[in-house]
């Protein structure tokens, strides 16, 4: 009896547990099964084939960074193995007193060769090779870390467009909700004599316009959803976002001056890299007339040949000598087909590109910053403004309500005054929208945050 009762004892112990914990796990589902900002902005991160692309080439970079010391500076060793299968030796006649003899030329069967070149100068050809592949592989670094900073401004733009037109779509459905209660008290006040088949047919019309403005802000939002889905490197995803929409604050923006911001953002230090490391490509492409100086070195493990004097045949003796040499060789390209000078021509107008790219992306900048700025600033006066606007509303609504209770306003300009409250709404969350999208702009003008 004592154990049936410590048994059951022990499954109320265990069922007083999971009770317990229920809200907690649930918590933690729903939580699991949302997505925020913070979570979004990881993912992208983690996920974007953009962010991936820029990655691969800084890695690409540094390996062409390698590839140019490796040329220039690093010496090159080869070795080789030959192995005759047939052979037919040549001749060399000699004269003994008239009478001339053959004998066979004498090639090793097998022989071991390694050879090694060691640049000493090209005209300082791999200098400049080597300092162009270096500026190139900062410049994909800055590039990098531009695209990491456009891509969190990116998230943040399609996450909080997103949260927007959820909001816009409540709203949206709550007028058409509001609409259809209205049409059916006018309905029944018309049965009643109180209201006439004008009242009925203007609120089915401002009902069949809230139906259309529902559906387009449900298709809005799931837009706006499946761009998010997208940035974040995915291809489905229907978590619910959590969060708000940040009030703007015009205080971030209204003392900042562009001639003050320092004008090198890392998408424009990487155009400058890449320009000065066209400069040293081109530097590299004109030392072409210059002669080049290597120091050779050949080593050769080769097996003894054996001739006899008797039927004049070579056969190897099994046995294995080395042999070496070392040379300077000097290499001058004196004509090519005009190959190298079309190099060096080509090498001029890339630079020239890269100079122009950076000219332009720098004449850009203070455009934007002006023009995101205003934005920002005038988006954000709007928000302030659709604020007031939904307090006067929403007291507008309050008395239109109690004075139909007191039967001197009618239905109808109730419905106007809780139309305008809906408009209103959506005003603000336009405005509030619009003045953080004009601020992430901003932000991407300067390059960082503010």
């Amino acid at each position: 009896m004592v154990t049936f009762l410590k048994h059951i004892f022990i499954k109320l112990l265990l069922l007083l547990t999971l009770i317990i914990q229920l809200p907690s796990l649930s918590l933690a589902q729903n939580e699991s099964a949302s997505l925020s900002l913070d979570q979004a902005t990881s993912e992208a991160l983690k996920n974007s084939p953009t962010l991936q692309s820029n990655q691969a080439m800084v890695e690409q970079s540094a390996w062409h960074k390698f590839q140019a010391l490796g040329n220039g500076f690093l010496p090159k060793v080869n070795a080789g193995f030959n192995h005759f299968l047939a052979e037919r030796y040549e001749d060399t006649s000699i004269d003994f007193g008239g009478q001339y003899l053959n004998f066979p030329g004498a090639y090793s069967t097998n022989i071991l060769t390694v050879n090694a070149t060691i640049p000493l100068f090209d005209g300082l050809a791999n200098v400049y090779n080597l300092q162009a592949a270096s500026l190139e592989k900062t410049a994909a670094e800055q590039e990098f870390e531009r695209a990491k900073f456009e891509l969190i401004q990116e998230v943040r733009l399609t996450f909080y467009q997103a949260l927007a037109a959820a909001k816009l779509q409540d709203v949206a459905t709550q007028n058409v909700k509001t609409l259809e209660d209205h049409l059916k008290e006018v309905e029944i006040q018309r049965n009643g004599g109180a209201a006439t088949q004008y009242d009925t047919l203007r609120v089915s019309v401002q009902l069949s316009e809230g139906r259309a403005d529902a559906i387009d802000a449900e298709d809005n939002a799931v837009m706006a959803r499946k761009k998010l889905t997208q940035v974040l490197g995915r291809e489905q995803d229907d978590r619910p976002l959590i969060g708000d929409l940040p009030a703007p604050d015009a205080s971030k923006a209204k003392n900042l001056d562009y001639a003050g911001i320092p004008a090198e953002r890392s998408d424009i230090e990487a155009l400058n890299l890449r320009a000065e490391a066209a400069e040293k490509a081109r530097q590299a492409r004109n030392s072409w007339i210059i002669p080049s100086i290597s120091l050779l070195g050949q080593y050769n493990y080769y097996e003894v040949m054996n001739e006899s004097t008797v039927d004049g045949s070579v056969s190897g003796s099994g046995n294995y000598k080395p042999a070496y040499s070392i040379a300077l060789a000097l290499s001058w390209n004196i004509f090519d087909g005009g190959v190298a000078l079309a190099q060096s021509k080509q090498a001029v107008y890339q630079q020239i590109q890269a100079d122009k790219k950076t000219e332009a992306a720098r004449l850009q900048v203070p455009y934007d910053f002006n023009y995101w700025k205003k934005r920002f600033l005038s988006n954000t006066d709007h928000y302030e403004a659709r604020k007031y606007d939904v307090e006067r509303s929403e007291e507008s609504v309050r008395l239109a309500k109690e004075e139909e209770k007191a039967g001197t306003r009618t239905s109808t300009e109730t419905l106007d005054a809780e139309l305008d409250l809906f408009r209103s709404k959506a005003g603000v969350v336009n405005a509030q929208v619009n003045a953080l999208e004009a601020q992430i702009r901003l932000e991407l003008a300067l390059g960082r945050t503010i």
